[in-house]
This record gives C-alpha cells, structure tokens and sequence, in this order.
C-alpha cells in the first residue's frame, strides 16, 4: 500500500464519520452526504489513475447500487424481510467507488459475512430487534476491503 492509498483512506474516513454518526444518533442521513463520499471516491480515483479510473470507480459503484439493490428488493418479495434500507444501500454503493473491482468484492462478501454473524449472535441474545447495525458493519467492510487491496 503506498501513501496515496493511506490518504485516500483517511479522507474516506473523515467522509465516512457524518454519516456514522448521524445514524448512531438516530438522525436521518442526507442523501448529498452519501453523494460527496462517491464524488470523492471517483475523484480521487480521477486524480490517481486518470479518466479511466474515474469511470472504473462509477461503475463499480452503480455495479454495487444495482447489485445490492436488486438483491434486497429479491429477498423482499420472497421472504418479506427488509434486512436493508436504502441508506445502507447507499453508504455502502458510495463506499465501493474507493475501491477496485476486487475490492468492492471484498467488501460485499465482509458486509454480508459481518452482517450474518451479528444477526446470528443478537438472535441468540434475544435481542428486542434482531437486525444488526448495518451502517457500522459497512464502514469495517469498507475500511477493511481498502486496507487489504
């Protein structure tokens, strides 16, 4: 990892924290906060690798957005679960636009694995509500999957 990756680590740390903290506060995230954090992943991918870069990092984005999307809105329909709102949707198609293909892979299978393992714990807990906070096991995925790519 060389030390433009630790930069763009840290600024999609510092982009990151609104939204975390709005959601652990219970408030409503804007949507231009989930905007700024992919703008500043394309941008900075536009900065390091040039025009290509910047549309690899829109496409793996959108790639993400639909993906996700289409997958929760499948699992919707066939089991009425709502496992995911569009927020997290958001915060994590935002989030991919920092990373490589494989990167973003990566994410979705720790945010998916990470989301599993917290549902399975607070349903042997007996939680009030099963569903785990998915705007912090997001972040880890994302701060993971950039730190290992």
């Amino acid at each position: 990892m060389n030390g433009a990756s630790f930069i763009g680590s840290a600024l999609m740390i510092l982009l990151l924290l609104p939204v975390l903290v709005l959601h652990w506060e219970g408030r409503a995230v804007a949507d231009r906060l989930y905007g700024l954090i992919a703008l500043g992943g394309v941008g900075f991918a536009a900065i390091l690798h040039g025009v290509a870069g910047m549309m690899l990092a829109a496409g793996i984005g959108l790639a993400c957005l639909s993906l996700l999307s289409s997958a929760v809105a499948g699992i919707s329909l066939l089991w009425r679960l709502r496992l995911l709102t569009g927020g997290h949707i958001k915060l994590i198609a935002a989030g991919a636009t920092w990373l490589s293909a494989s990167g973003a892979v990566l994410m979705l299978g720790l945010a998916a694995a990470l989301f599993v393992l917290a549902a399975m714990i607070l349903r042997i807990r007996k939680t009030a509500d099963p569903r785990p906070d998915m705007a912090g096991i997001a972040a880890i995925a994302l701060l993971s999957a950039q730190l290992m790519t």
